[in-house]
């Protein structure tokens, strides 16, 4: 990947994107719910059997076994990715077909998180427990084992350290949805009382309310530093998406507005993803509390506001097929170069997933030649900077014929010095 491609996706997307934004839709029931920092590789749920699957625009969704509707009948958790690409967490079934438990796959290999089990853990109606996140660097899973008696206790996992119980009040469930990078910095809910979930981040351990709500809410992602979080939380009776940003003690929370149309105190928003900068958020809107009430995703930043995510899609000169329409945007990658989001059929009731890649992963800026992220005329660093990439066969270096063609030889390096002569 070229030095520098972050900063210029963010540009990128900021200024409406510099190449040609595609989507491209999942076979029907494959539902995503994460990508990699660079939104090349995603990971997922088969509705039905509820197992993980791996995305690649190469090679589609592949199933990754494990499943554990088709043994016990049920099926939990979120699959997750680490930001490279080579990790997946998920709720599995154990190695002795049994029981469902938290786990990560790597090398083409699954390793149960559970058993054994955090203090107290139990199994509750063939579960050990979740998963619901995974952190950056793909070492740290989180989600919640099942503690005695039938609560959810959240935790965190490492292979290194095994289960860490997080604190939670005395009688309560609680969950935890996302990790930033390292793992430090970890979000989801807890609940009150009378069982409504609550925002709730712990940082180092350390257990935060972010909001007191009188409904459920949740917060869903942290960018890479911890300093952002998104989610859910509530302005009178009605639910709406949240920020929350770390002004160095304590975080502030920014409330975002409801899509128009939506009604004050039935229908609710909420937060699903947000670029690692904190600038971009994207999330689901349902309009009204009614049986069978369509929702809708949208997109928001500070300069533009919410945008509704059709209206969005055509913006971008793409366009949706007939009868589709769009429930959310689930998520966003770190880099902003893509977002990837769920609909229904309406006259089929099916679900179908998409991704819409924003920018070309391998040219964020437009300029093949531009290898150093620097812009302006090419120079020997960019050069080197594809000599380099070229010699340890770094896909984006794989440029001939358009596409890439798995071999990384003389004329890939044609098609470079073809590019560099013609400039940017």
């Amino acid at each position: 990947m070229k030095s520098g491609a972050m900063a210029a996706i963010l540009c990128g997307l900021a200024a409406g994107a510099s190449a040609q934004p595609t989507i491209t839709f999942l076979p029907v029931g494959y539902i995503i719910s994460d990508m990699s920092a660079d939104g090349t590789v995603g990971c997922g749920n088969l509705i039905g059997p509820y197992e993980t699957f791996i995305w690649t625009e190469a090679a589609g969704p592949v199933l990754l076994g494990r499943a554990t509707v088709p043994i016990i009948g049920t099926g939990a958790g979120s699959p997750d990715i680490s930001y490279d690409g080579t990790i997946i967490s998920a709720t599995i079934i154990d190695d002795t077909l049994s029981f469902a438990t938290p786990g990560v796959w790597s090398e083409g290999i699954w390793q149960a998180a559970l058993p054994p089990t955090g203090p107290n853990g139990i199994n509750l109606d063939s579960s050990l427990g979740s998963a619901w996140g995974l952190s950056g660097d793909g070492q740290t899973l989180t989600g919640f084992y099942w503690r005695n008696p039938g609560k959810a206790q959240p935790m965190t996992w490492t292979n290194e350290g095994g289960v860490v119980a997080l604190p939670v009040d005395a009688n309560r469930s609680a969950r935890v949805n996302g990790a930033n990078y390292d793992g430090s910095v970890v979000v989801g809910w807890e609940e009150r009382a009378d069982g409504a979930w609550q925002s709730t981040v712990w940082r180092n351990g350390v257990k935060t309310r972010l909001f007191e709500t009188e409904a459920f809410a949740g917060a869903e992602q942290v960018t890479a530093d911890g300093s952002t979080i998104v989610g859910q939380s509530i302005n009178g009776a009605t639910r709406k998406a949240a920020i929350w940003r770390w002004n160095g003690t304590s975080y502030d929370q920014e409330l975002l507005p409801l899509l128009p149309g939506t009604a004050v105190g039935f229908g609710q928003a909420g937060a699903l993803g947000v670029t690692d900068d904190g600038a971009t958020v994207v999330g689901f809107n349902i309009y009204a509390f009614q049986p069978f009430s369509l929702g809708d995703g949208w997109i928001w930043t500070a300069e533009t506001g919410m945008i509704e995510a059709e209206d969005y899609i055509a913006s971008l000169g793409l366009s949706l097929p007939p009868n589709f329409d769009v429930s959310a945007f689930s998520g966003i990658s770190a880099d902003g170069s893509t977002i990837f989001g769920s609909g229904i059929s309406t006259i089929t009731g099916l679900d179908q997933s998409f991704i819409i890649r924003l920018t070309d992963p391998c040219d964020p800026d437009g300029c093949l030649a531009d290898w150093d992220g620097t812009g302006g005329a090419p120079n020997s660093s960019d050069f080197l900077a594809y000599l380099n990439a070229w010699s340890v066969q770094d896909a984006c270096a794989d440029l001939a014929p358009a596409g890439g063609d798995g071999a990384w030889d003389s004329s890939d390096f044609l098609a470079f010095l073809n590019a560099y002569s013609m400039g940017c």
